[in-house]
């Protein structure tokens, strides 16, 4: 027993129906069927219910297929190529990205049909679109085996706090997940000390054949800056910019961080949304910064 068409197959179906039979007068029902891959009896259904189709009421499609055979007119409105979605259109571009990335280097063949497709599918989209597989994923790879292997990797971080890539060689210690990103706590030779490092931020890694540090321990909660913060709007906004150096439900909350120069950089793009309630050194410093920024203004 054939398979049923879904409401919305059967819509989309009747769609190309027409244009194809513009193209195609006369063509026997039989034929029509097997072009769309339906039973004679689907096409029947469908037929009769383009038959009640057009402009309006008083302005319906022409369509003749009693005899066996089928015409259509008056469907201008109707007789345009069904274009894809934007959804179609960017699942072909991947699937042919990822096609192209796997060929062999002796199938140009293959490479051609694939930029020939790409050109009616519009450059512009495909420009924008690579599935290229993210480079997360390759350093996630890395991180982990430097865990197992218990080595050093050599890292390319990107510092919000300083907007500069640093190099450093780090000891893994472990993966973990928060928000959604994964984070990964080592052991930095560059501090001397336990960090932590967003793995999205991490630019590039290398393994190295170093063994892991011996003295990898703790960092000191002294040297963490201690400072108590009120969110007086856009708390959410607030809460994600602090990341997971915030603790605290609601508006009243604390941030535990390594450097008072982010933290006094993040009150002040807050624009006022973050109060420094605790910490005279900080919020003087914001106030030095704040001034600072205001005489550029003048």
């Amino acid at each position: 027993m054939a398979k049923k068409s879904t409401p919305i197959e059967k819509a989309a179906r009747m769609l190309d129906l027409v244009p194809f039979i513009t193209s195609h007068q006369g063509i026997s029902t039989r034929d029509l069927a097997s072009q769309f891959g339906i039973t004679e009896d689907e096409l029947l259904s469908d037929l009769n219910s383009l038959w009640m189709c057009g402009d309006n009421r008083f302005d319906l499609i022409d369509l003749q297929f009693d005899s066996g055979y089928v015409t259509i007119r008056n469907a201008e409105t109707l007789n345009l190529i069904r274009s894809l979605s934007q959804q179609e259109i960017i699942s072909i571009l991947i699937g042919l990205d990822l096609i192209e990335k796997n060929l062999s280097a002796d199938r140009s063949d293959i490479v051609a049909e694939i930029a020939a497709l790409r050109l009616k599918l519009g450059e512009s989209t495909s420009r924008i679109l690579d599935a290229t597989p993210a480079q997360d994923g390759q350093i996630l790879a890395i991180i982990k085996k430097a865990l197992s292997d218990q080595k050093k990797i050599h890292i390319s971080y990107f510092s919000p706090t300083d907007d500069e890539i640093t190099e450093r060689d780090i000891t893994p210690l472990h993966l973990s997940v928060s928000d959604g990103r994964d984070f990964v706590t080592a052991f930095c030779d560059s501090a001397s000390a336990q960090r932590t490092f967003r793995v999205d931020r991490i630019q590039s890694a290398v393994p190295l054949d170093t063994p892991a540090s011996l003295t990898v321990v703790p960092t000191s909660n002294q040297d963490l800056v201690k400072t108590a913060l009120k969110i007086s709007r856009n708390i959410r906004r607030s809460r994600e910019m602090l990341g997971t150096f915030v603790t605290g439900d609601g508006a009243e909350v604390s941030v535990s961080s390594y450097n008072s120069e982010w933290l006094s950089r993040t009150v002040i793009s807050a624009a006022g949304a973050i109060e420094v309630t605790e910490s005279s050194e900080i919020r003087s410093r914001i106030a030095d910064l704040a001034a600072q920024t205001l005489k550029e203004y003048r």
